[in-house]
């Protein structure tokens, strides 16, 4: 008995499924620490996407921006003190960023160039508190270029650290990257793992304003190479690294857009002493329309202390949010794959057992 074509056409499309299914998770452990991106690096716009890789092992290679997010849960496991590595300032770290925060604290202090921390890991709940003293002050579509939202901040990963002086104090007044401290930094910090995230006159491409004094600590190789690539990190681990899809932007019908950047800084409104107000002479990056530069601005300090118990965060290599961090999107590409070529392979013999009969 022969076969209906509209089965065996079923039978093809699932045999096709598994096979790019299985071919997806092939690939992805022979890509090992880099992945091709998802499609080009997506333009500045204010979303709220999963990114990927996020599990607590992905620290180096986890992009946040002002698309890409964690979970609120997204709590390190490993958060130590900076005193431990000899630097002063306080607040927190992973325990893999110890080492090599050392070494650059000590070879720093060699230059005559003592640096401190300003500011180190913050909790989903921190960063909210320091974005709505901004939205507070400088109103939303301000506050969204100078502070990331909660979930986006890089802070959060508990790798990211606001340096300063050391003595001289915090980097926000004055111009810092001028400096002798801020200028070795700049120079000399990717030595040591550490990469400036934000750098200047690039605010297109990292959607955020330049701060001179905000470093991320992707490890010595990884530092090295975004160094010798003359990309910013955000370009780098979105070009190598980043596996998520992200979706183009769907705004309901009136509702604002939020896709660029306003064309001049709004006047800051009175802020409330817990926000200090940013210094009019302090160094500035202006959006890419912009004529005028924004100021520099200091880290609120009247944030809330991190809370760190009553749950468990999800370990190294487990899922975040309910989805495995690196084989979603593979697994969604294969099913398309699937579907496509199922179509291809058993299109041309059902219409030719149609002509038959």
């Amino acid at each position: 008995m022969t076969t209906p074509a509209p089965a065996k056409l079923i039978r093809v499309a699932c045999l096709a499924a598994t096979l790019a299914i299985l071919a997806s998770l092939l690939v992805r452990p022979a890509l090992g620490s880099a992945a091709r991106a998802m499609g080009p690096l997506p333009a500045c716009r204010y979303d709220d996407v999963l990114t990927t890789p996020r599990t607590y092992a992905d620290w180096s290679t986890t992009l946040v921006d002002t698309i890409l997010r964690v979970p609120k849960g997204y709590v390190p496991p490993d958060l130590v003190s900076t005193s431990e590595a000899g630097i002063t300032g306080g607040g927190k770290v992973r325990a893999v960023t110890i080492d090599d925060l050392r070494a650059v604290t000590l070879a720093a202090a060699a230059a005559g160039n003592g640096v401190g921390v300003e500011s180190a890991y913050r909790s989903y709940e921190s960063q909210q508190s320091v974005f709505d003293s901004w939205v507070k002050q400088l109103g939303y579509a301000r506050a969204v270029q100078v502070s990331a939202r909660p979930g986006h901040s890089e802070h959060q990963l508990g790798v990211a650290i606001d340096f300063r002086s050391e003595p001289g104090g915090p980097p926000f007044t004055g111009t810092w990257a001028t400096t002798p401290t801020g200028k070795w930094m700049n120079e000399n910090a990717w030595k040591y793992g550490f990469v400036l995230s934000y750098p200047k006159d690039t605010i297109a491409l990292t959607c955020y304003d330049y701060e001179s004094w905000h470093f991320r600590y992707v490890g010595r190789d990884l530092a090295a190479m975004i160094h010798a690539s003359g990309l910013t990190q955000r370009e780098y681990l979105w070009a190598n690294f980043t596996t998520t899809i992200v979706p183009p932007p769907l705004l309901p019908t009136g509702a604002p857009s939020r896709t660029t950047a306003p064309t001049k800084a709004p006047t800051p409104a009175p802020t409330a002493s817990t926000v200090p107000s940013p210094n009019p002479s302090a160094e500035a990056m202006p959006s890419p329309s912009a004529t005028a530069a924004p100021p520099d601005r200091p880290i609120p300090t009247a944030v809330p202390t991190p809370a760190t118990t009553g749950t468990t965060p999800p370990g190294d290599g487990q899922l975040i949010d309910g989805q495995a961090p690196d084989l979603a999107g593979f697994l969604v590409l294969g099913l398309a794959t699937a579907l496509v070529a199922g179509v291809a392979l058993a299109g041309p013999r059902l219409v030719s057992r149609q002509r038959r009969t």
